[in-house]
């Protein structure tokens, strides 16, 4: 019978699709670990019972910075994966309590889900990831308890699909970069627009970053970017693209690296190393951490989003004006 374990499973095969998956910061091609598993292989060597290994738990908790972190879409499929991974521990366990309280074994598996999915949502962004794989079987087991020793199989038919999406969708936001405008400077968003990407284009230059940038721009004018990576525009915006043929915008996190490591990131947010890892591990550090191999990282946009630097949407056109113009042209 196909109960929301198999289905869960299912789901996340048919999304991995057979190819190599990057559990350590979401993209095989961008990750310095060349070499990455199928999603079978990886579940098949991930151990969260009560023999935990230091590899799989450094797995569970770039798992879980991804599926906190990621755009909506990709959370979801790692929230996916965080649920699929433990399923196996409360397959045999699941069957004990199905046969001992006369029970259908799907609704205590649903039950399950259930209380694992409340104590995901339930639990802070700096909860520390061994924790939360404490709390979310905690409220798994108490779950399906709950659900037989009330005396019902009358149980919740919503589906997992259904709780993900729904709980995912409060995190989002409606209010975009593109929007937020300094009306106390300048009242007109187009000249809003220029003066941004100007001042952008200025301080790549005074860096000596503007070759990196000019390189982005080449492969926006060339059409080699994924339209699916393009930032949403304006309708004031569609003009100007009118005018190139196409949507040249881009946001400023686009040329920066997408990681930095733990230790460049602590020095960010004026810590330590080792004051950021004491922190990590009462899980008050501000920012989550991905594990490649032995070594830690953190995403760039998570910083900038900490430090409240605005990923803000600029034009190639208006950051190359500021840069000639710093440059003397």
């Amino acid at each position: 019978m196909r109960d929301v374990f198999t289905l869960i499973t299912e789901q996340v095969l048919r999304d991995s699709g057979g190819e190599p998956i990057c559990a350590h910061v979401g993209d095989v091609q961008v990750c310095a670990i060349k070499s990455h598993p199928t999603y079978q292989v990886l579940r098949d060597k991930v151990r969260l019972g009560r023999s935990k290994s230091v590899a799989s738990l450094r797995l569970w908790e770039s798992v879980c910075t991804l599926a906190r972190e990621s755009n909506h879409q990709e959370r979801e499929k790692w929230l996916m994966i965080l649920l699929d991974l433990l399923t196996p521990y409360f397959g045999g366990w699941s069957k004990e309590l199905a046969r001992k309280w006369h029970y259908e074994v799907s609704d205590i598996r649903s039950a399950m889900v259930e209380g694992t999915l409340e104590a995901w949502f339930s639990m802070t962004g700096g909860t520390p990831s061994k924790k939360l794989l404490d709390t979310m079987m905690t409220r798994a087991f108490t779950g399906a308890r709950g659900l037989v020793e009330a005396g019902s199989s009358e149980t919740c038919a919503a589906s997992a699909e259904y709780l993900i999406a729904d709980a995912v969708q409060k995190e989002d936001s409606t209010l975009l970069a593109s929007s937020i405008i300094d009306v106390g400077t300048v009242q007109d968003p187009d000249a809003n627009e220029r003066i941004r990407g100007e001042r952008t284009g200025a301080l790549l230059q005074r860096m000596g970053a503007m070759d990196h940038a000019k390189i982005l721009h080449d492969k926006l004018r060339s059409g080699r970017r994924d339209e699916a990576d393009a930032p949403c525009i304006t309708p004031a915006q569609v003009g100007r693209s009118w005018v190139d043929g196409k949507n040249l915008y881009y946001r400023i996190s686009d040329i920066l690296p997408q990681y930095i490591g733990f230790s460049e990131a602590a020095n960010t947010i004026g810590l330590s190393e080792s004051q950021a890892s004491r922190m990590a591990r009462k899980g008050s550090l501000p920012f989550r951490v991905l594990w490649i191999g032995n070594s830690r990282v953190v995403s760039v946009k998570s910083l900038m989003l900490i430090l409240d630097i605005q990923d803000s949407i600029v034009h190639p056109d208006d950051v190359e004006n500021g840069a000639s113009h710093v440059g003397g042209e």
